[in-house]
């Protein structure tokens, strides 16, 4: 039994961050282990905690080894203990209002096989599941009814308490040349999102602007351009409107916005995102033996990103070496066409023989903008 416990000890240690040395001053990190962590005569102590007691962020990582894209709290025992022990008052998180469940990291279960993964644990991660909010105090308890691989509790129970957001603040935007380096297709714009920190109501929306301006709403419930509350961390611009293409847009949330609690948000901002030129690309094309009895394409499938002005596109289609063709166009469920069919006369193709199909610059989208840039397919064929 001992051998087998300090082969666990070492996997555990292992899985956590690799075998080090034991530290012979303070505690500065969370990923080591001693010789104390199987010995069934030290009792259980907390050792480290990340958020530490006393911390204010905001918390740029919750982990030294994952930065998530929610919180993070990481708590160390100078003991192992057996996760599957665990319940839920073994380890709380509340604020003075509310009270937050926790999920422990990397715990999951398969039902055909059982847990896996290493169930004896000194660092036990855990997911908060939901964003910090503004100007409130998060305690973490963990409790007596806490125990470590040998039974032992904790003497009395460990709290520390952090301040993860003390100002009211914007988490994060949505859309933003961040995210999107390329561009946004102006023909299938989602609804914008702003993500805070805090809830807000209605007044909120007068501190935001849109530059250029686009004709919409900002709502609560992207679903319902009303101003019923879906979730007030979360504002919404929804619009039926296209964006303008090659366009780069800026939303500013003023200075002077505030939460629901008349807190000032702590600093004005902005975010920006630039949309794609109008372009087209080849989605799609079928292929088969023609009659001259080699394979030839059929069908191919050109998309623009934008509605086309459909008397333009003919005119601006040719195949090198020339041979006819036909066209057809594909009305988009938004309410006009971006599809273009090209079917070349397959009697008139040569065996062996490279074609290229050219878009010319003179095709002009619905609302008066031209292609950017000519576009361009080949292709060969069969022998």
């Amino acid at each position: 039994m001992k051998y087998l416990l300090c082969s666990i000890t070492l996997f555990t240690i292992i899985i956590i961050g690799g075998c080090k040395d034991t530290p012979t001053g303070p505690v500065t990190n969370n990923y080591y282990a001693t010789d104390q962590s199987s010995d069934p005569n030290v009792k259980p102590t907390v050792v480290f905690t990340n958020p530490s007691n006393g911390a204010i962020g905001p918390f740029t990582n919750y982990d030294l080894y994952n930065t998530p894209s929610s919180p993070q709290i990481t708590i160390q025992f100078n003991k192992f203990i057996n996760i599957l022990n665990l319940n839920s008052n073994s380890i709380r998180l509340r604020t003075a209002d509310t009270s937050y469940s926790l999920t422990l990291s990397d715990y999951y279960y398969n039902y055909s096989s059982g847990y896996l993964g290493p169930f004896l644990r000194n660092i036990l991660i855990f997911n908060v599941g939901y964003k910090y909010l503004a100007n409130k105090i998060y305690t973490v308890t963990v409790d007596t009814t806490f125990t470590d691989v040998h039974g032992n509790r904790l003497s009395s129970p460990y709290i520390f308490s952090y301040t993860p957001e003390p100002h009211f603040r914007v988490y994060s935007a949505y859309p933003s040349t961040i995210y999107n380096p390329d561009g946004i297709n102006p023909g299938s714009f989602s609804p914008m999102t702003i993500d805070l920190n805090s809830k807000v109501n209605s007044s909120f929306f007068s501190k935001l602007q849109i530059f250029p301006s686009i004709n919409g709403i900002w709502v609560f419930n992207p679903y319902s351009n009303s101003f019923n509350t879906y979730d007030s961390t979360r504002v919404y611009f929804t619009s039926s409107d296209t964006l303008a293409f090659d366009t780069k847009y800026t939303v500013s949330v003023a200075g002077s916005a505030q939460d629901v609690n008349g807190l000032l948000i702590n600093a004005p901002y902005q975010f920006s995102f630039t949309t794609q030129p109008f372009q087209v690309y080849l989605s799609s094309y079928s292929s088969y033996t023609g009659p001259g009895g080699f394979t030839v394409p059929s069908n191919l499938d050109f998309i623009f990103n934008g509605f086309i002005d459909t008397s333009t596109v003919r005119s601006s289609i040719s195949i090198s070496p020339s041979i006819s063709f036909d066209l057809t166009f594909s009305y988009s469920y938004s309410g006009g066409y971006r599809d273009v069919y090209v079917n070349p006369n397959v009697e008139q193709m040569q065996r062996s023989t490279t074609y290229k199909i050219t878009i010319s610059n003179t095709v002009r989208s619905r609302k008066g903008t031209y292609l950017k840039n000519p576009y361009s397919y080949t292709f060969t064929t069969g022998s």
